[in-house]
C-alpha cells in the first residue's frame, strides 16, 4: 500500500430520504501520512420525520429525534473540511448532501478539494464487475458494514490508500478562488 505524504478526510453521509438536506448520519475518517488517525460518526436529526431509506441503513426517526442537528455538530466537523482534501465514494452525492445541509442551516460552504474514490477505483481496477463501494471493498478485503457512515468513510479512505498516488486525482473544488488542482504527494502549498 502506497503511503501518501499529505492528509485527507474521507466522509460519508446517510440520508433519511431523497431530500439532499436530510442527513441523518455522518462519518468521517482522517488520514495523515498514509495512516488513519481518527474515525468518528454522528447521528443527526434531519429537518424531516420522513425516513424513506431506513431499510438501507437501519436509521429511523425515533433513533435520531433527540440527536443534534447538523448545525449543532458543524463546529466539530468544520475543521476537518475547511481547506482540506475531502474524499467520498461517489463524491457528487456526499458533497450534494453537505452543501444542501449547510444551506438548510444557513451555514457558509467552505473551500475544499475533492477526491472521488469511485473514480479512483474505476481507474485503478477497471476490470471489476462494478465499482460500488461494497464491490471494491470486497475486492480489497476491506471490512465494511455498508451504509454505516463511519464504516463507509473508512472503506473510502482505504480504497484511496490502496490505489496509490498514481491513480489519485484532485481536480474539483467547491470555491473557484482555489487552484484548479493540487498535487497530493508533493509540491509547495
Amino acid at each position: 500500500m502506497t503511503k501518501l505524504n499529505e492528509s485527507f478526510t474521507a466522509i460519508d453521509f446517510e440520508t433519511a430520504n431523497y431530500q439532499s438536506n436530510s442527513a441523518c448520519q455522518l462519518g468521517i475518517v482522517v488520514v495523515s501520512n498514509g495512516q488513519i488517525i481518527m474515525q468518528q460518526s454522528w447521528f443527526i436529526r434531519p429537518p424531516t420525520k420522513i425516513f424513506t431509506f431506513s431499510y438501507l441503513h437501519g436509521i429511523t426517526y425515533p433513533m435520531v429525534k433527540d440527536q443534534p442537528t447538523f448545525g449543532d455538530i458543524w463546529p466539530q466537523v468544520k475543521p476537518y473540511v475547511t481547506g482540506e482534501i475531502i474524499a467520498a465514494h461517489n463524491a457528487d452525492f456526499d458533497l450534494g448532501v453537505l452543501t444542501a445541509t449547510l444551506a438548510h442551516h444557513q451555514l457558509y460552504v467552505p473551500e475544499f478539494y475533492v477526491i472521488d474514490s469511485l473514480a479512483v477505483a474505476r481507474k485503478t481496477w477497471p476490470d471489476l464487475k462494478n465499482h460500488k463501494l461494497s464491490t471494491v471493498a470486497a475486492h480489497l478485503n476491506i471490512e465494511l458494514n455498508h451504509h454505516e457512515a463511519a464504516s463507509d468513510a473508512k472503506a473510502c479512505a482505504e480504497i484511496i490508500l490502496h490505489a496509490g498516488q498514481e491513480n489519485v486525482e484532485i481536480n474539483r473544488v467547491i470555491n473557484r478562488s482555489m487552484p484548479e488542482s493540487m498535487d497530493l504527494f508533493g509540491g509547495d502549498y
